[in-house]
């Protein structure tokens, strides 16, 4: 009898006052509620924080091998200063060796010289001619070249290289070599002496690989120095 007057005089004060009914039951949903509530909430932020730094490194890493792929050389074989090396084949081989590099502003005799546009690139190199027959200097297959640039030997200096007193050569552009035979000599082009060159020899045939050979800028090319009066 008195358990069951307990329930309904408690039952009065749930009716006006819920939170002040017994210390026992209510006591204990409290903290239930409270420690589900904070659990929930760090669980929540944790993954998120996490998903947010993923991306980071992924899109870091992408762009920069690509923008080191695109600065890479010209994409034919490269041989350097003093190398052998030979363009196309058979009977349209050619065999070269780039054996320095000068510049200058004028060349010729002091009674008779050329002023270059820009400044004056002097190519020395062997001529090598691997053929059954006779080779002539293939003047449109040697270039200097540049990503905006294709330069030709320039027909008109080329020639005076033979009086120039400051270089001991003679002009190549129009040599023509024998079988087996080898001749050494200089082509001279017209550059912008402000710019990086590639030497390119093309093949004289229908097939095969363009070959370059670095110069680099201009200005770092030693320079014919002699008096020119």
């Amino acid at each position: 009898m008195e358990r069951r007057n307990v329930l309904t005089a408690c039952g009065t004060v749930l009716t006006g006052l819920l939170a002040g009914c017994g210390g026992g039951g209510g006591g204990d949903a409290t903290p239930t509620g409270t420690a589900t509530a904070e659990a929930t909430a760090t669980e929540t932020e944790a993954p998120t924080a996490t998903a947010t730094e993923a991306p980071e490194p992924t899109a870091t890493d992408t762009p920069e091998p690509t923008a080191t792929e695109a600065a890479s050389g010209p994409g034919g074989p490269t041989h350097e200063v003093g190398e052998s090396f030979t363009v196309g084949s058979g009977n349209e081989a050619v065999g070269y060796r780039i054996v320095d590099f000068f510049r200058a502003d004028q060349i010729g005799s002091s009674a008779n010289n050329s002023t270059a546009d820009g400044t004056y690139l002097i190519v020395v190199l062997d001529l090598s001619n691997p053929r059954d027959g006779s080779l002539s200097f293939p003047n449109n297959s040697f270039l200097a070249w540049n990503e905006e640039q294709i330069l030709y030997i320039d027909d008109e200096a080329t020639p005076q290289i033979g009086d120039d007193d400051r270089i001991d050569v003679e002009p190549i552009g129009t040599a023509t070599v024998l079988s087996g035979n080898t001749k050494t000599g200089a082509v001279v082009f017209d550059v912008d002496p402000d710019r990086n060159y590639w030497i390119r020899i093309n093949p004289t045939g229908g097939s095969g690989e363009s070959h370059y050979v670095p110069v680099g800028p201009v200005s770092e090319v030693q320079e014919l120095r002699s008096s020119m009066t």
